[in-house]
């Protein structure tokens, strides 16, 4: 094994735990690097104060843990002309907190569409993301998309048009092996290699079943996928989300212990694909 082939290790945290000091303990005493920025006791990252920032930077800080990403919820609604310019405030909101924070990145999604209309709505939708894009390019920031759920961009054919549009250095992929197993895709038959150019992040979950479980024991093609990945070269960030305890529409949670069987299994999966983390 060289080095060349080694990840670095991040998660949502507040799959841990809701309160910082736990989660940053556990984070630590697993070897992980950066957190994911989605919610604090209970509350959004798009709703904490200052003072609040202040905090989770000052713990980061001392505890030489990096605040990888702004896990936002933006976009995440269905779509409707007048919450264009909402979703567009909540995203500054998450680009204060970004800045704020010193990451670049902030996680994102399209909006809900219904699957009669996913062509119609395509070039509003595009439009609506673009829009969104140039905001970020006036403040220096990498959106990533995520592939959730059944929100427009989860859908491949959708998510390829959406890149070939407007992809670039401030719009990027964070793709998630579990959700798109959870509507009847695989990675590599649907998503790899075509967003191989635009893929920033990738989220680690994995289902069967219709059910989320750890990497590596569901239907996600992770390993594989690694491999791949590897081969490539590519050496983006291992994000880990599990969502082994409860699933919700703006947020998952493990708790500590099925955290760290999570963790275990991606290393497990990273093991086997040539790769460490």
């Amino acid at each position: 094994m060289v080095d060349a082939y080694r990840f670095n290790l991040t998660a949502f945290a507040d799959e841990i735990s809701p309160d910082l000091s736990t989660q940053i303990a556990a984070l630590k005493r697993l070897g992980i690097s950066g957190l994911d920025l989605r919610s604090v006791n209970g509350v959004n990252v798009l709703d904490l104060n200052q003072e609040e920032l202040q905090r989770v930077l000052d713990a980061c800080s001392e505890a030489g843990i990096v605040v990888q990403c702004i896990g936002s919820p933006v976009n995440k609604i269905p779509y409707s002309v007048m919450a264009q310019g909402t979703e567009r405030d909540r995203l500054h909101r998450a680009i204060k907190a970004a800045r704020y924070l010193n990451t670049k990145r902030i996680r994102l999604f399209s909006p809900e569409v219904p699957e009669d209309q996913h062509d119609e709505l395509a070039p509003k939708i595009i439009e609506w993301m673009a829009d969104q894009k140039r905001l970020a390019e006036e403040y220096g920031i990498v959106l990533i998309h995520e592939n959730d759920a059944r929100y427009w961009g989860a859908y491949p054919q959708n998510a390829k048009r959406l890149f070939e549009a407007i992809g670039d250095v401030h719009f990027r992929a964070a793709f998630d092996f579990a959700n798109t197993v959870l509507i009847g895709f695989r990675p590599l038959d649907d998503w790899f290699p075509w967003i191989l150019p635009h893929l920033d992040t990738l989220h680690i979950k994995d289902a069967t079943g219709g059910k989320v479980v750890p990497a590596g024991q569901g239907d996600g093609q992770i390993e594989d996928t690694l491999r791949f990945l590897i081969e490539q070269g590519w050496q983006g960030p291992l994000t880990l989300e599990p969502h082994l305890q409860a699933a919700g529409q703006f947020g998952g949670f493990s708790g500590e212990q099925l955290f760290e069987t999570a963790v275990n299994a991606l290393r497990d999966v990273l093991s086997r694909a040539g790769g460490q983390g």
